[in-house]
């Protein structure tokens, strides 16, 4: 099977995977902002993306995972594998522990932050991070070894749960506090179930490539272990600053709809996440058997333009009707924003997919551009916020920029590759 069509392949399989589970992900979305009012929603968007922040370690241990497996298990290396996950799952429990103690202290002034009157959801939030992080490990080797129909499957059942156990906990009077639960429920269950397709990967030990005294570097993954936790940092800031920021700035009600507002966005990033997922481990173990993937790369960043473009057309021409069938008519009065946004969700989905080639790749110079980007993001929309319109428009630009950064990068580094794929060699 040709490159190409393995990651249209592998990409479908995934995709369909992240419909069903965004399905179900939006239907959650939908019901509690119905359920909560713009006022509870608010508080309980604000609280995801920061813990999302919070948990950002988790981005990069599921990329140093992936990153790994995938050369240890194209490689045949089973038994490194298997002590690769091993490690890994025992220090992120330890770490999960640490960040639940030190968060436990804070509580208060964050529910503060955002002007949330009851700590309960704030706590409920943070136990979270018990299964969260550890999960990571998990999917990054189901990634590594490319096993995407059990990753798709993983997904659904996160957010079917979710839904259901939202659905029942809301309705029963626990409100932002219910539908927190729920995700906490929902990512343990799914957590346990991933050791059901993990097993199989390690049962080929008596065929292992190398012996018990060589199994990896771990100097080298501690090495890489920096730019991903600070890609994964940047990553997690850029997607999910202004939700929290408006929060901070605008009235309970606006930041309520504003959320709702920029989860419909997201929607672009949904549609074109399965394409970076597929694309990581295949560049991976082009990298380890010394192919060249710059076609990869350029196939997968075509994708991700034509499936996002795709989304943003209906942004353009139905925003109002979009939202009101969503999450109903009290959001619909910020209609305007949904295309604008849709163009940032857009612009972030190429980086996210620039970041995840370089990570592959181990350049690790993109880091400065992308830095210097969130650090002025973060101080414009401080300084200078005099309407939700401004907001969204300063991350347009900032990404807009960053991605131009990166992307120059690109082309200047590779140039002699890309004249050979535009010769057809």
């Amino acid at each position: 099977m040709s490159e190409t069509k393995k990651l249209v392949k592998s990409s479908f399989i995934i995709f369909a995977g992240t419909i069903v589970g965004s399905v179900f992900s939006y239907l959650f979305n939908m019901l509690m902002g119905r359920y909560l009012g713009p006022k509870s929603y608010g508080e309980m968007t604000a609280l995801m993306s920061l813990l999302m922040i919070i948990s950002v370690a988790g981005g990069a241990i599921l990329t140093v995972v992936m990153r790994y497996s995938s050369e240890l298990y194209s490689g045949g290396k089973y038994r490194a594998l298997k002590k690769l996950f091993a490690i890994f799952t025992r220090y992120v429990y330890f770490l999960s522990l640490a960040l639940i103690l030190i968060l436990l202290v804070l509580v208060k002034p964050i529910a503060n932050y955002f002007s949330i009157d009851s700590l309960l959801p704030v706590f409920i939030a943070f136990s979270s991070l018990i299964f969260g992080l550890v999960m990571m490990v998990n999917k990054g080797v189901l990634q590594g070894a490319q096993r995407f129909t059990a990753v798709s499957f993983l997904g659904v059942l996160e957010m079917a749960l979710r839904l259901a156990l939202g659905i029942f906990l809301v309705k029963i009077g626990f409100a932002v506090s219910g539908a927190l639960l729920a995700i906490v429920v929902a990512t343990a269950v799914s957590y346990l179930v991933t050791f059901v397709s993990i097993k199989p990967i390690f049962q080929n030990l008596s065929g292992d490539k190398i012996s018990k005294n060589h199994l990896f570097d771990k100097k080298e993954i501690v090495k890489y272990f920096g730019p991903a936790f600070l890609s994964s940092v940047l990553l997690i800031i850029a997607l999910n600053l202004d939700v929290i920021l408006v929060k901070h700035y605008f009235s309970p009600t606006d930041a309520g709809m504003y959320a709702a507002i920029s989860a419909i966005g997201k929607i672009v990033l949904y549609i074109t996440a399965p394409i970076i997922t597929v694309m990581f481990p295949m560049i991976s173990e082009k990298t380890v058997s010394g192919e060249r993937h710059y076609k990869l790369l350029f196939f997968s960043m075509l994708f991700v333009i034509i499936g996002a473009l795709l989304v943003l057309i209906a942004y353009v021409i139905a925003p109002a009707k979009i939202i009101g069938i969503l999450y109903g008519q009290q959001y619909v009065p910020l209609y305007y924003l949904l295309p604008e946004i849709g163009l940032a969700v857009l612009l972030y989905s190429l980086i996210n997919l620039l970041t995840s080639y370089y990570l592959v790749v181990k350049d690790f110079h993109f880091l400065w551009f992308f830095l210097v980007a969130v650090i002025g993001l973060v101080t414009a929309i401080s300084l200078y916020h005099p309407s939700l319109l401004i907001v969204v428009r300063l991350m347009i630009l900032d990404f807009g920029l960053l991605f131009a950064a990166i992307i120059g990068y690109y082309l200047f580094s590779k140039k002699d590759q890309i004249k050979l794929f535009l010769r057809g060699e």
